[in-house]
């Protein structure tokens, strides 16, 4: 019985791809499966690599269409090929422990409404993606935690948290979602599983709004990567986030529109951040299905001049700052611009070269580990948390 469906979409990034599938391949596990789910320009090298060099009943290939798929799409047809009793999407530049599955069983014990299961995620840039020193992340804590719908509503949603990217890490991306779950979401949503372009954070709210018990793992169970082609990778070149902002809005022409007139925050090369992506998304949600917004806009009033304060550079501060300024200054008549109100800009003070252990999680300088892939690092990392087995038998304490 296939217990876990992993959603692998991929868009012209098959070198990354086959790495990321010879490290799942290696697991043993036979209660998962693997989908690939091809969106790209040449359809040979996956399709080359399946029939010369994969001989495995685990994986599965959907090759690319006639025409290059918006990324929403790609997910959609992906998730409705799954033949799992629970699903996960990741990147083609992470990784995912299969192990995950024997968690999966032991919540649906302990926790029988439970459809949606979240995890903490380590963080790897790839060896061509430091254009500047980076630390990889392991989280170290091995605690279950049962999520307050409430309080994930407020921090999604209403943004009560006030900070730069709301602290909401549940959905499919790097998450496990009941397939139940995901058939009561296409019902409620238009007949699909998935709508909006920003497709892992729309996810997160259609799960927040409609799962009956979300069960969080301290303990981590995939890594989210970043190679130089990927979206992440922009956050450390702004050369880079010029090109995939104009990708992603050509690719996605077709699709709901970041460019809602009932949040009037343009998604510019110059001004993108997570930040103005996320609440996007967020606002369009709620606008669209009748979710409270009380307080949002002050909330997001703080949460926009902490991402000002952020800005690598003038240059950047300047147009994230003009662009929040349009948005408020349009947003509901201007309700909320006289909250927003950034500090000067104050050039970045630190360099990511220091290795410790800060808020439960182990901070890496990536250039001294020798990790070369997500799942070489995933496996350096599990030297410093609860192995999977204890997790799975329920064990208080473990010998390292």
């Amino acid at each position: 019985m296939v217990h876990l469906t992993i959603c692998l979409p991929t868009r012209n990034r098959q070198a990354y791809c086959i790495k990321t599938i010879e490290a799942l391949a290696q697991n043993s596990g036979d209660d998962f499966e693997v989908i690939v789910a091809d969106n790209s320009d040449d359809p040979a090298p996956l399709a080359d690599y399946f029939a010369q060099s994969l001989n495995d009943r685990r994986f599965r290939l959907m090759a690319p269409g006639g025409a290059v798929l918006p990324m929403v799409d790609n997910w959609e047809r992906a998730v409705s090929h799954a033949n799992g009793r629970w699903i996960s999407v990741i990147g083609d530049d992470d990784y995912i422990d299969p192990r995950i599955t024997g968690v999966i069983r032991r919540y649906e014990v302990l926790h029988r409404n439970v459809d949606a299961i979240s995890w903490e995620c380590m963080s790897y840039q790839w060896p061509d993606n430091r254009p500047v020193p980076t630390l990889a992340s392991i989280p170290v804590s091995n605690g279950t935690q049962l999520h307050s719908m409430q309080t994930l509503g407020d921090r999604l949603y209403r943004w009560s948290e006030r900070r730069r990217s709301p602290s909401v890490g549940v959905g499919i991306y790097h998450g496990a979602i009941r397939r139940s779950l995901m058939e009561r979401i296409k019902e409620a949503y238009g007949g699909r599983y998935f709508e909006h372009p920003n497709v892992d954070w729309e996810n997160t709210c259609k799960v927040t709004a409609q799962a009956r018990l979300i069960v969080h793992s301290e303990r981590p169970f995939s890594v989210l990567g970043a190679c130089a082609a990927s979206n992440s990778a922009a956050n450390l070149s702004s050369a880079a986030m010029k090109l995939r902002v104009k990708t992603f809005e050509h690719e996605s022409r077709d699709c709901i529109s970041l460019n809602q007139p009932s949040f009037p925050f343009l998604l510019s090369a110059e001004s993108a951040s997570l930040c103005l992506s996320i609440a996007a998304t967020t606002a369009w949600f709620c606008n669209s299905y009748g979710i409270d917004l009380t307080g949002f806009g002050e909330n997001y009033a703080h949460a926009a001049m902490e991402e000002c304060k952020y800005s690598p550079t003038r240059e950047n501060y300047d147009a994230k700052v003009a662009s929040f300024a349009h948005g408020f200054a349009q947003w509901e008549g201007g309700k909320w611009a006289r909250l927003f109100a950034p500090a000067p800009f104050s050039p970045p003070k630190t360099v990511n070269q220091l290795t410790g252990l800060t808020d439960d999680r182990l901070q890496i300088r990536e250039a001294d580990i020798g990790a070369t892939t997500p799942a070489e690092f995933y496996r350096f990392g599990e030297h410093a948390i609860m192995p999977v087995e204890a997790l799975v038998s329920g064990a208080k304490v473990f010998a390292p």
